[in-house]
C-alpha cells in the first residue's frame, strides 16, 4: 500500500500588520527592548542623543521584526510601541506625531524613494 505525497507549497511572505513606533525623547537607553527583542531587531544608536542626553535605540534589522510586542511590554518610558499600520500611516503623512518620533518602517520607505 503505497501512501501519496503531497506537493510541497510555500508559503506566502509574512505581512506585518503593525509598525514600530520610536519616541526617541522619551528613550532613556536602559537597553531592556534591546536585550528582550527575540530576533535581535533593536540596537542602540549613538550617533544621535535626545533632549536628556541619552543615545535612543533604532532598529538593526527590521526585517527581522514580527511584531511580537515585546519591545512595547517591557519599555519603562513607553518610548517604543506598536501601531496600526493605516493609522500610523494616516498620522505620518498629517504630521500629527510628536518631534522625535520615528517609524523606521516608513523613513526607510522614504529613503528608498529619493
Amino acid at each position: 500500500m503505497s501512501k501519496v505525497r503531497k506537493p510541497i507549497t510555500p508559503k506566502p511572505p509574512r505581512t506585518r500588520e503593525k509598525v514600530l513606533v520610536i519616541l526617541n525623547e522619551q528613550c532613556k537607553q536602559c537597553e531592556l527592548c534591546v536585550v528582550f527583542c527575540p530576533k535581535n531587531v533593536l540596537c542602540i544608536n549613538e550617533s544621535i542623543y535626545n533632549r536628556k542626553g541619552y543615545h535612543p535605540v533604532t532598529t538593526c534589522d527590521l526585517e527581522a521584526c514580527v511584531n511580537c510586542g515585546f519591545c512595547e511590554r517591557i519599555c519603562p518610558d513607553m518610548a517604543i510601541f506598536l501601531a496600526d499600520r493605516n493609522a500610523a500611516r494616516k498620522a505620518y503623512e498629517a504630521g500629527a506625531f510628536e518631534e522625535g518620533t520615528v517609524i523606521p518602517e516608513f523613513d526607510k520607505e522614504t529613503q528608498e524613494e529619493q
